[in-house]
């Protein structure tokens, strides 16, 4: 039976104060009844009940009728076991899962997954983002049934929030991992994004898996790289045959096609939410920066604010900041000390976060991210301005959400991404109902229909993808691109399947090139350990050229002989400052200067370069050696410029919280060649009083040894 509008409409008048409901609370909630008894599974029901609930005190006796509603649409977290009839309280322990102790209760929708997955079947499940999909996946590990669980997450900075998350509650019963090179424990989880998947050649241990937003495994665009590296991880451990969960927000559906055989079940929970949203549209005129200036000035409670790009977020933090909406912190003066120290002073996320506003967007070192991620939650920062690095699944407290811009960089928002950011307003047990105020019309699409390309085999299957699978799950289609690069004779087939993600015909491109140079070409691939000038002249050139360098490290190397130079300079481990300085000479400040450095340190020396140098050594080899000359070993210096000239260590203890700068001078006491399990322990042990550091990266020590 549908729902009454005209009786919804009602209500949620009455809803929408404490006055409102004091009139008359009895006949309030007698009304609610009348609702829910028409479609207790309505979109309209459920919002109508958690709006009650933000005023549940204004109800006085009649709070007993809203628990009993509460009982009725299965949002059992909510209800008190002390006031419950025995029927009730039966409802209730029967959702709550075993080992989680006595504060964790699933609600209906929650509960009905749970026994699924328990049951053994593999899940798909779209819902809203506060159903509470992340806390199925600690169910499934308190459950004890599983010994060796896989966590994918699409980025490093859920890494080291899902392993917060799970340390807290499972560090006694399982080791919890973040890279590959890490040992096993009796019991472990990893957690991990998929390019650290793919390191590990054999998964044939695991038990469980888990894929995290998998709506990522659907390519955005053509050149969508890690959309492919997430199939091949999903393909790799799904060959191990262990048991898997999927989450991901609302979406229409996921692709029918399923090559691979696996057994899957799709859930689709697109109304069972925990909190209630009201959508504020906001007037707009030419100067919507004004607008949003004066709408900021009228919110008391934690807010965040999406922007479209990093600059975006720049220059609205800096506004902010300008028209009186920050204020000073005891709390965070350290914080914005010590990086005036080590960036710059006038750098934009420095110069906000001192006056109170935090800024979060990819380019701001993990550490930093985690630091005001933290800050906004525990309440120090009012407004939170990001973009959509914060939306992708990282987890905060905000009551309202301010849709500023409707793209993403240049491109529109759709409707689905729309609905994700939405879902960040309000907080279960918190926030009742979240407010979004929105700056545009909401996107006229339609929520997407989701094609998983590892189980399609479908045009959006990428070549480096179905070169990876074996030649018994491909379809005649998939067989015969696979052909193509089986076939051709520039490259051998194992040496493009070992270049995993990369794209095959770019390798061959890469191949032939070699294979066409002259013999002093030729002759400067042969370098092993550290390369001449010339020779790393010639390498970032082709690397510049074949990978197209102009579109990697968000423009931080305008050419082959900037990257040259910016990859030789490293060698002397300049600090970040120092880099900053160097840099500002060709910037048009201070702020695009610490930009520019973050961006080649983040994306070209610690990713871009050290990947492609491995794959062209891996090309080259095959190349040269088939014609009988010396070929080069790039291992060593791919190593030294990943890590920055230090042991690797300390670049995986970004992901735990500690700056770069801080870890490199605990360098002597943390450094143990790569082994990232004995840093850790020698983190654990520090004494973090007697170090002759600054008050900042104490705090930020302290932090990470509290949560290992």
């Amino acid at each position: 039976m549908p729902v009454n509008q005209r009786l919804v409409d009602d209500l949620l008048g009455r809803l929408s104060s404490v006055d409102q409901i004091a009139t008359d609370p009895f006949a309030v909630a007698s009304d609610l009844c009348r609702l829910v008894s028409q479609d207790s599974d309505a979109a309209e029901t459920h919002e109508l009940v958690l709006r009650a609930m933000e005023y549940r005190e204004a109800f006085g006796d009649s709070t007993v009728i809203l628990d009993g509603l509460l009982r009725q649409i299965g949002l059992f977290p909510y209800l008190d076991p002390n006031t419950l009839s025995l029927g009730d309280a039966i409802a209730l322990e029967a959702h709550r899962p075993s080992d989680m102790g006595d504060q964790i209760v699933f609600h209906r929708a929650q509960g009905h997954v749970y026994r699924l997955l328990l049951e053994g079947e593999n899940v798909a499940l779209s819902a809203p983002t506060s159903f509470g999909k992340s806390l199925i996946i600690d169910a499934m590990i308190a459950s004890g049934k599983y010994s060796n669980i896989v966590i994918v997450v699409p980025t490093l900075a859920l890494i080291d929030e899902t392993r917060r998350r799970l340390a807290e509650r499972f560090r006694d019963s399982y080791k919890i991992n973040t890279h590959p090179s890490q040992t096993r424990g009796k019991k472990t989880v990893f957690v991990l994004t998929q390019e650290r998947v793919l390191e590990v050649e054999n998964w044939s241990f695991v038990d469980f898996f888990v894929i995290d937003e998998f709506y990522k495994l659907a390519p955005q665009r053509e050149d969508d790289d890690r959309a492919g590296l997430l199939n091949q991880a999903f393909y790799s451990l799904v060959k191990s045959g262990a048991q898997f969960y999927m989450l991901g927000p609302n979406i229409s559906g996921v692709t029918e096609q399923n090559h691979l055989r696996i057994a899957l079940k799709f859930i689709k929970e697109p109304h069972y939410h925990t909190v209630a949203t009201q959508v504020h549209r906001m007037k707009t005129g030419s100067d919507n920066l004004e607008s949003l200036v004066d709408l900021c000035k009228t919110l008391d409670m934690p807010t965040i604010i999406f922007c479209r790009s990093p600059s975006r977020a720049s220059e609205v933090a800096r506004r902010l900041v300008f028209e009186g909406l920050g204020e000073r912190k005891a709390n965070l003066a350290e914080a914005s000390d010590w990086i005036g120290r080590h960036f710059h002073p006038e750098w934009h996320f420095r110069e906000t976060l001192e006056m109170g506003i935090g800024v979060h967007h990819g380019r701001i070192p993990r550490s930093l991210a985690q630091f005001v991620v933290r800050k906004f939650n525990d309440g120090d920062i009012r407004f939170l301005v990001c973009t959509s690095t914060l939306i992708e699944g990282v987890n905060t407290k905000a009551r309202n959400i301010i849709v500023y811009d409707n793209r993403i960089n240049r491109e529109q928002i759709d409707l689905f991404t729309f609905n994700n950011i939405k879902g960040r307003s309000g907080r279960m047990f918190e926030y009742f109902v979240g407010h979004v105020y929105v700056f545009h019309p909401d996107p006229q699409t339609e929520l997407p229909f989701i094609d998983v390309p590892v189980l399609s085999q479908s045009t959006d299957a990428s070549d480096s993808l179905i070169v990876q699978m074996d030649e018994d799950d491909l379809t005649e289609e998939s067989r015969n691109r696979r052909a193509r690069f089986l076939n051709q004779s520039s490259l051998s087939f194992e040496v493009i399947r070992l270049n995993r993600g990369i794209d095959p015909d770019r390798q061959i491109a890469v191949a032939e090139r070699i294979a066409a140079g002259s013999s002093q070409y030729k002759n400067q691939f042969a370098w092993s350990g550290s390369p001449s000038f010339d020779e790393l002249r010639q390498m970032c050139e082709l690397i510049y050229e074949e990978f197209d360098g102009r579109r990697l490290g968000g423009g931080s190397a305008r050419s082959a002989m900037q990257l040259t130079m910016m990859i030789r300079n490293l060698r002397n481990r300049p600090a970040t400052r120092e880099l900053v300085e160097q840099q500002f000479q060709y910037s048009s400040s201070y702020d695009e200067a610490v930009t520019r450095v973050l961006d080649f340190l983040r994306m070209w020396a610690t990713f871009h370069f050290p990947r492609f140098l491995r794959a062209v050594g891996n090309i080259q080899r095959d190349v040269l050696e088939r014609e009988g000359r010396r070929s080069g070993n790039y291992d060593w210096f791919a190593g030294q410029v990943e890590s920055l000239y230090s042991d690797p260590v300390l670049q995986s203890l970004e992901e735990y919280g500690i700056p770069f700068d801080t870890s490199r001078r605990l360098e002597n006491r943390l450094a143990t060649r790569g082994d990232l399990d004995a840093s850790l322990d020698r983190l654990s042990q520090l004494d973090v009083t007697s170090l002759n550091l600054h008050d900042f990266e104490k705090e930020l020590l302290d932090d990470a040894i509290r949560h290992l």
